[in-house]
């Protein structure tokens, strides 16, 4: 019988493709011809743990593709996880952050090539990028590597990556003036550089359907977060076979904003996902997207970071931008977010215009989520009005709603979760039935912010349910994925 390097390389091939990263690797050493068949897929899918302090991996990948430029050529998906789970809360105190400085790379770690390879490029931002590299900086390598990938599907990054080094950063003190002050770090301006004609050696990332990074968790994430600027956010839009986007970016000094190489064609793009973007932002985006099934978008309003989102929305509007898409939309989430970071004594309640009513309309719609603070329409100060009804701000058609119990509530006026879970369980118990006749589920989202979670009062949120025969879900924070993960 013949041993499984004698078999002939298709058979092996087929094997390969179902074992593991690690397996791979030990194959890898066995022969010459099992060495050849593991290599592609051991590039294929690279799936890193990282961190700042000790960023030696992506220097070694980097190094690999720099000496065996073929291998480029087989990474398929890009994941790069924070080291710890605490990694992204550390964010939240900053007498957590660590204070080990990465160690610098020399010419046995590759400089001697990557330097010439940036230097020759002509790219504006060249020189800094190399002064990056040479202090180790996590960033600047992750961007190297993206930039020699010419046949990149996935790219996938966590907040060490994408955040600002922490020691910079002074929360609470020193807010910025202006928006526009930020400067972002490298994958932003290679993203950019993409869209740009001139022959700089990059990857023109042709290939690249879905992106993910994370939004920022504190109130503030430091004067440079990767892909804060709108520009960043049009040049990944801009990109001729994307299909997916999960981030976050501040809006344009104006609107409407210009496309870098005129309006695209998003004949691709199925699923999006946009933190802080101002309506009108989200309006012309839409405007371009030809087969949209998903959307996530959070209004978020900071005050003196981004004078477009002020303490005002109006869901009216929303409503009305989201026409262009309701023909092919079947997931919608909406989300608001409040902060007052520096504790500013004139900051003001959300005001709310308009209602989420025109939602009716939209027959395609299957999985819905939205927080209590917007289901409810009348905002006229009468919480106990009877014409504040869930029902009349939830797609007919939906199949799983999913209503989210958070600090919403602590920035509106009138409402509160005494007048709200009755109108829960009047909906389900009254009208569910005949308002949203294709209703499968109901499920609560409780934020670590929500007064059955931060007043003990989880048994009165489940009586609401009792003597009723929809199946419901109560999902924790806690219990969910990361947060700029969305599939509940």
């Amino acid at each position: 019988m013949a041993s499984f390097p004698d078999c002939p390389t298709e058979i092996i091939d087929s094997i390969l493709q179902h074992v593991s990263f690690r397996d791979l690797l030990a194959m890898s050493l066995v022969s010459k011809k099992l060495h050849k068949c593991a290599t592609p897929l051991r590039y294929s899918r690279i799936d890193l743990t990282i961190h700042r302090d000790n960023p030696r991996s992506i220097i070694h990948l980097c190094r690999s593709i720099f000496n065996k430029p073929e291998l480029a050529a087989h990474v398929g998906s890009v994941r790069l996880r924070d080291g710890e789970p605490a990694d992204g809360r550390r964010y939240c105190n900053i007498n957590e952050i660590p204070k080990a400085s990465p160690p610098r790379p020399t010419d046995k770690d590759g400089m001697s090539e990557f330097v010439p390879f940036i230097s020759h490029s002509g790219l504006a931002y060249a020189d800094i990028w190399t002064e990056k590299l040479r202090l180790g900086d996590l960033n600047a390598f992750v961007a190297l590597f993206l930039s020699r990938l010419p046949n990149l599907k996935r790219f996938r990054v966590g907040n060490l990556v994408v955040l600002p080094d922490p020691e910079k950063k002074e929360l609470s003190r020193n807010p910025p003036t202006a928006a526009q002050d930020m400067e972002n770090q490298f994958l932003g301006k290679i993203f950019q550089s993409a869209l740009d004609p001139s022959n700089h050696g990059i990857s023109r990332f042709q290939y690249l359907e879905h992106i993910s990074f994370p939004w920022p968790i504190t109130p503030w994430p430091g004067k440079n977060p990767d892909f804060c600027k709108p520009e960043d956010m049009i040049a990944l839009l801009s990109l001729p076979s994307v299909r997916s986007i999960s981030g976050w970016c501040l809006n344009p000094p104006s609107l409407p904003f210009s496309w870098p190489v005129g309006p695209p064609e998003l004949a691709y793009l199925t699923s999006l996902s946009l933190t802080h973007i101002h309506v009108e932002f989200l309006a012309q985006i839409l405007k371009r997207i030809r087969a949209l099934k998903e959307l996530r978008w959070v209004w978020k309003h900071i005050p003196d970071v981004d004078p477009l989102n002020t303490d005002t929305m109006n869901l009216d509007r929303f409503v009305e931008v989201l026409l262009v898409v309701q023909d092919t939309l079947e997931d919608l989430n909406i989300g608001v977010d409040m902060i007052c970071p520096w504790f500013n004594p004139e900051f003001q309640n959300l005001e709310i215009r308009g209602s989420l009513s025109g939602l009716r309309s939209m027959v395609n719609i299957k999985r819905f989520k939205a927080p209590f603070g917007l289901l409810l329409p009348d905002w006229d100060g009468q919480k106990d009005s009877y014409t504040r009804r869930l029902e009349d701000s939830i797609p007919p058609n939906v199949e799983v709603v999913t209503i989210s119990d958070d600090d919403t509530n602590d920035y509106l006026p009138f409402t509160d979760r005494d007048d709200e879970w009755p109108k829960l369980r009047s909906w389900m118990s009254e009208t569910a039935w005949k308002t949203t006749p294709y209703l499968k589920e109901v499920r609560l989202f409780l934020q670590k912010s929500s007064d059955a979670v931060h007043f003990s009062r989880l048994d009165e949120l489940e009586a609401i349910f009792q003597g009723i025969d929809l199946p419901h879900k109560i999902i924790h924070e806690s219990e969910a994925l990361h947060r700029w993960d969305w599939d509940m």
